[in-house]
């Protein structure tokens, strides 16, 4: 590990991890960033601070599309609402992005050798020990509220609050982003490849409606009733999957709770100055359907199973869902 001096524009200390091993972070540790190579010319960047945190959790930030104003390299969220937390946190870039430059949105996916989520797991995990947090929230807004549900599938004491989040990538309204992502990292791979293969990095309802795939997190899924489209196309399917009604508020056996608060038409995002309500309901939630009880054997990395996500809910509706797939070409 070597020091990279201190970033432009989140100022504070940068440092280039040869391996992950290199990785050993401390309680009261000052707010870093890291960078570390993961395979197929990606590097994961990640700013975190592993202050004390016993009986709390670790906040995890995974970032949405980056827009103008944000950095040209790596980008995080929420970054002032993980600070103000007084939490242990991570915040994790995008890998994929760093293929392509160009492209402002991948939605963590990877390539289909090297999967991000594996990553990100290892170094919560490390954070979760040197905080001693027993708990992992993990937050994010539209393709960040997507990651979120993805990730965290992996620990058993965890809970995911995605706002306005898409659920199925391919039936994202925009379809450029994931063509230039597809393009760039997954050359080779057909639209019938993946499904078959890699449905879970793409669609979300696969892995919470097979118990192989999660590990029983929980979801707190905040989404703007103003977000037409994205209630059309990703909160609902992701419900009807579940086994329940469009409009239903509880599903997986009250596992999953929707707010739906108006923030305006269209894809607007969930305003700042709720996130922090909005987080210590989901902590409450979570602490409560979760107690600390008697010492529990710590938690070991996940283990993908051998075969793709298969729905034990309702294969009508996911069927339904993938029915609407718009197929890109790439």
């Amino acid at each position: 590990m070597y020091a990279l001096g201190d970033d432009p524009f989140y100022k504070v200390p940068m440092f280039q991890l040869e391996s992950l091993a290199e990785f050993q972070p401390a309680a009261n540790d000052e707010e870093r960033i890291y960078h570390v190579s993961i395979g197929d010319g990606m590097t994961l960047s990640f700013l975190t601070r592993p202050v004390p945190s016993e009986g709390g959790a670790v906040r995890v930030g995974l970032h949405s599309a980056k827009m103008a104003s944000t950095p040209d390299d790596h980008f995080f969220q929420p970054v002032n609402v993980l600070r103000n937390s007084k939490a242990a946190y991570v915040a994790f870039a995008d890998p994929t992005l760093t293929l392509n430059p160009s492209n402002r949105l991948s939605w963590f996916v990877g390539t289909p050798r090297v999967d991000p989520d594996d990553w990100m797991e290892a170094v919560i995990r490390k954070v979760l020990a040197a905080s001693a947090a027993d708990y992992v929230l993990a937050e994010g807004s539209s393709a960040g509220g997507f990651v979120s549900l993805r990730l965290a599938t992996r620990f058993a004491n965890a809970i995911a609050v995605p706002r306005i989040a898409q659920t199925d990538l391919f039936r994202y309204s925009l379809t450029r982003p994931l063509v230039e992502t597809l393009n760039t990292a997954w050359s080779g791979y057909s639209y019938n490849d993946i499904m078959a293969e890699f449905p879970q990095r793409f669609r979300v309802a696969d892995l919470y409606t097979d118990t192989a795939w999660n590990r029983g997190n929980l979801v707190y899924y905040v989404h703007n009733a103003g977000d037409a489209e994205h209630t059309l196309n990703h909160l609902s399917p992701f419900l009807d999957e579940l086994g329940v009604g469009s409009e239903s508020v509880k599903a997986l056996f009250n596992r999953v709770v929707v707010s739906r608060p108006y923030t305006g038409d269209g894809h607007v995002g969930i305003p700042s100055h709720y996130w922090p309500g909005d987080d210590a309901l989901a902590l409450s939630i979570l602490k409560t359907a979760k107690p600390l009880g008697a010492a529990r054997p710590e938690e070991q990395a996940f283990v993908k199973p051998e075969t793709t996500p298969n729905t034990m809910i309702d294969s009508a509706a996911r069927a339904r869902t993938v029915s609407w797939h718009t197929i890109p070409y790439f």
